[in-house]
């Protein structure tokens, strides 16, 4: 997918004339105002557009006719000994009427005059489709509230992003493009050769700019960006089945009504509460899913207090009769110094069904209140299984899974050295995939004053890792890219970011007033629906499921809750 690495070096070797030092004076083709000018100096070839003339290198040498007509003719001008790598790109009047199979013109006679409109058309386009590759994530709807992320009044679209640009008008919009390198090459495979500028934007956006964006430009591997280029820039990245639908509403239904239920039967207890990400356990349930399908056995998981009971719950299997019974007796023990750990620090171990009839052996390490401090340990276990199972090699039947805040990932000094034991012989776990619960603010911090990036995640680029985006109110984008991280570490056993960005809707605790230090924010999250309303009317509107039938069984959910509530 989004594969423009800037590290990336073009590396030819017809006849010795296309190295990677041309680069630096071959002539070029860049963007001037709103219009495409062209000179003998500027920096065509330079190594941010690498690997885009790599791949089309490579398809010209296998089929001349499969790249554009001015790539043709440069390629072969480069090929010709007789004409300076400088003047090589120099497109002719002529261009689109070179016969197929023949040597590009003399340079003294047809390489003189402007770039062809078609010519022009055609690399504008593919600078638009490098714009949304690295940069449509900051044009993404992943931000719920609309005030940290996306674009808004405080974020301006990228200029890359628009038409105006590139000098194109509305006029321009019917014109049919060849699709092809550097230009939706997935769908040209899939046998559609043409298609509108419209269209082209209208897929860019959707693949780029929906309820999920993807940071990966950054990564130095060729081979690694095509995986995950195929994977997402292609016409349907995902499409569920009801059968997946109605498991995806049974995993949130649980999530929703777990913190529902205890707010209703403890409303003045400190639970630190998981609302406005609930969406993060039917990811996490389906991240386990897929890692066990891909050979995993054992998974050990570490997190912070807020959301653990739900973790708990719903994906460890505590029974809820203790949890319960935690919070019925929880004044009693917690105010008695030296009586036991609180019940939101507490871990557990279980062997969990799977959808593919496999067990995994899941474990949740206890909490301190020293945010991150659990990183290490989870590491360090997880490498212990691996060892166990004679597994060092290969690195596939143990999986880390570290939840973490958002200020926390940015501020916790830890989260970056325990990165730093990736590829080290002696500590590697194959990769560990981190999920950051990404509610906008830390304590009473916005995140304004607390880092100094962008994103939470963006110390992640340090180690070469993929970075997902995910809005938390569209649950089957959050499971899609949950998904897609478990299948990118069994491939390349490397860490894999999930930023979930949604909100907090109480307090740190539920016994504090954020409308106090955060007054704007939360007039905001007052007028939010929660996750689960947000994709039953998204299935009812589809025709997938009845009003009725989703009201039957979160009313079978919440009895069972209540059963346990009787027990406890």
């Amino acid at each position: 997918m989004l594969r423009f690495v800037s590290s990336q070096t073009c590396r030819y070797s017809s006849r010795g004339l296309l190295k990677t030092s041309l680069l630096k004076n071959a002539s070029t083709v860049k963007i001037v105002g709103r219009g495409l000018a062209t000179t003998g100096t500027d920096n065509f070839l330079s190594t941010s557009n690498a690997t885009y003339i790599d791949e089309m290198y490579q398809a010209w040498q296998k089929d001349p006719s499969s790249v554009h007509v001015s790539w043709d003719a440069y390629f072969k001008n480069m090929s010709n000994p007789k004409i300076p790598a400088t003047k090589a790109f120099q497109a002719p009047p002529s261009i689109s009427n070179f016969p197929q199979g023949t040597e590009a013109a003399p340079l003294g006679t047809a390489m003189t005059g402007s770039v062809d409109e078609n010519v022009s058309i055609h690399l504008k386009v593919q600078l638009l489709c490098r714009a949304y590759q690295v940069r449509g994530h900051l044009k993404a709807h992943i931000d719920p509230l609309g005030i940290s992320f996306g674009s808004n009044k405080n974020n301006p679209v990228p200029p890359e992003l628009t038409l105006d640009y590139y000098g194109f008008s509305k006029h321009d919009l019917d014109k049919e493009i060849n699709l092809g390198p550097g230009i939706l090459p997935r769908f040209a495979r899939d046998g559609k050769s043409k298609m509108s500028l419209k269209e082209i934007v209208d897929h860019l956006e959707k693949l780029y700019c929906s309820s999920y964006g993807v940071q990966y430009t950054h990564i130095p591997s060729k081979q690694k960006c095509d995986w995950l280029r195929e994977r997402i820039e292609i016409p349907e990245p995902y499409q569920y089945t009801v059968d997946q639908k109605r498991q995806i509403l049974d995993r949130l239904t649980w999530a929703t009504s777990f913190e529902s239920f205890l707010s209703t039967k403890f409303p003045n207890d400190k639970r630190f509460g998981l609302e406005g990400l609930e969406s993060v356990v039917p990811g996490i349930k389906t991240l386990v899913d897929r890692s066990v399908e891909l050979g995993v056995e054992d998974i050990v998981l570490g997190m912070a207090h807020r959301g653990r009971l739900n973790v708990l719950s719903n994906v460890v299997r505590k029974p809820n009769e203790s949890i319960f019974s935690e919070f019925k007796g929880s004044s009693a023990r917690d105010d008695i110094e030296g009586s036991g750990d609180v019940k939101y620090h507490l871990g557990m171990n279980y062997q969990r069904p799977t959808t593919s009839g496999k067990y995994v052996n899941l474990s949740l390490v206890a909490n301190p209140s020293h945010l991150e401090s659990q990183d290490p340990v989870v590491l360090g276990r997880t490498r212990a299984l691996l060892h166990a199972k004679n597994d060092l090699k290969e690195k596939t039947k143990a999986l880390g899974v570290l939840l973490h805040g958002d200020a926390a990932f940015a501020g916790q000094g830890v989260v970056y050295e325990t990165m730093g034991f990736l590829t080290l012989p002696e500590y590697s776990t194959g990769g560990t995939i981190h999920v950051i619960t990404n509610n906008q603010i830390g304590f009473t911090t916005d995140p304004r004053f607390a880092r100094s990036t962008p994103y939470p995640s963006d110390l992640a680029k340090a180690i070469d890792a993929p970075i997902f985006h995910v809005n938390a109110n569209d649950v089957e984008a959050v499971t899609f890219i949950f998904n897609l991280a478990a299948e990118w570490r069994h491939k390349f056993h490397t860490d894999a970011i999930i930023d979930v960005v949604g909100w907090r809707k109480h307090g740190h605790n539920e016994t504090d007033q954020p409308s106090f230090t955060q007054p704007l924010m939360y007039k905001k999250i007052a007028k939010q629906k929660s996750v689960i309303d947000v994709y039953t009317e998204k299935l009812i509107s589809e025709g997938t499921f009845s009003k009725k039938d989703i009201d039957e069984h979160k009313k079978w959910v919440w009895n069972l809750f209540e059963d346990a509530f009787e027990k406890a």
